[in-house]
């Protein structure tokens, strides 16, 4: 199927700000939004910026899902809860009352070819492992054909460390026995277990390629930014005249920490006294204004800052275009870290939608 033959109607479950729909607008895949979800306001007014509203609602679990148009993908980011049965393959009964359940309920009834979902890496560990075996469980008797992993986004080029579980299921596929899983020892592990029930598998993620070019953080931050990200109390002021670090010479593709400033100097969590190299990677941004912390040369002297709410949006790897449309609408700096420490890397989701179409919707 050419791209030109028929346009691949997608619904987005837990939008956000759209993490999915712009790693999705950047890839080779021919799309209509057709239905978007999302609870909070601030995440909508961001997702507005950006795309087409008409079709967002809001809170899921209020939404009949016989009100959603048909579709052909659909893909979620949804949040992590145990169920309350260990593992009793109780169906429905398992997941009901959850946020899961509002994409089973959907998928059950409009019964998409294809879907994508993105959760924390601990998911595959998350209340003894039962949670990913309920998932993965529930979505098999859906008739769907699953592979499973953790990518990192790094691996997608971006200047951030940051691995998820990503689920992606096929109606109807075909049966290969899972391989070793080539990110996670723990997935091949569970993937192992797999082979010996009657579960319908298939390897997909083992050949999702990236092959964008691979940032680290000097690449992506600002050249200037308002004092007020810098570290200017007296005691880390004084600490940095007295104390040299060497930066190392060239970029790497990893988190490279160069120390930490001592308690003394700043009363914190021990993340938030780590400070980084701005030519290595920045550990995961989180939804807090607390953000990575960079060793930069600001008018011949090495000072820290965190990084902007900005800057949080380039590590994931989202573009300028996108960020100042969001700054457009007045979005509050605490907003905006929220937005993009919660959403998911574009590149990462256009890596992985170009396989899909690459190796399945191209072949319909």
């Amino acid at each position: 199927m050419s791209k030109k033959d028929k346009k691949i109607k997608v619904v987005s479950l837990f939008s956000g700000i759209g993490g999915f729909e712009e790693g999705i607008r950047k890839s080779k895949l021919d799309y209509d939004l057709v239905f978007a979800s999302e609870i909070d306001e601030n995440a909508k007014k961001s997702f507005a910026a950006n795309f087409d509203s008409s079709t967002m609602h809001g809170d899921i679990t209020k939404v009949d899902e016989n009100i959603v148009p048909e579709h052909d993908l659909l893909v979620g980011g949804f949040p992590c809860q145990s169920f309350s049965i260990a593992g009793s393959m109780k169906g429905f009964n398992d997941v009901r009352g959850t946020l899961f359940f509002d994409i089973v309920r959907i998928l059950k009834v409009k019964k998409p070819k294809y879907f994508l979902l993105e959760n924390v890496k601990n998911l595959i560990s998350h209340d003894n492992g039962n949670t990913i075996r309920v998932i993965l469980d529930s979505l098999n008797r859906l008739d769907y054909f699953i592979d499973f992993s953790i990518i990192d986004s790094k691996d997608s080029g971006v200047p951030q460390s940051r691995n998820r579980t990503y689920i992606i299921g096929i109606k109807n596929g075909n049966k290969e026995l899972y391989q070793e899983d080539s990110h996670s020892s723990n997935v091949s592990k569970l993937k192992r277990a797999y082979n010996t029930k009657e579960f319908n598998s298939f390897n997909f993620f083992n050949y999702v390629s990236f092959n964008n070019k691979m940032l680290s953080l000097v690449d992506v931050i600002d050249d200037e930014v308002k004092e007020k990200y810098y570290f200017n109390a007296d005691k880390v002021v004084n600490y940095l005249n007295e104390n040299k670090y060497d930066d190392i010479t060239s970029k790497k593709h990893e988190i490279v920490k160069l120390f930490d400033l001592p308690r003394s100097v700043h009363n914190d969590l021990d993340r938030q006294r780590r400070v980084y190299s701005v030519k290595g990677i920045s550990p995961t941004v989180l939804a807090r204004t607390d953000s990575t912390k960079i060793y930069i040369k600001n008018n011949n002297l090495f000072r820290i800052r965190k990084i902007t709410p900005e800057e949080n949006f380039y590590v994931q790897g989202f573009s300028k275009s996108f960020v100042n449309n969001i700054k457009k609408i007045g979005m509050t700096e605490g907003q905006m870290y929220k937005q993009s420490g919660n959403a998911v890397s574009p590149p990462v989701i256009t890596g992985i939608i170009n396989h899909l179409y690459d190796e399945y919707i191209s072949k319909e």
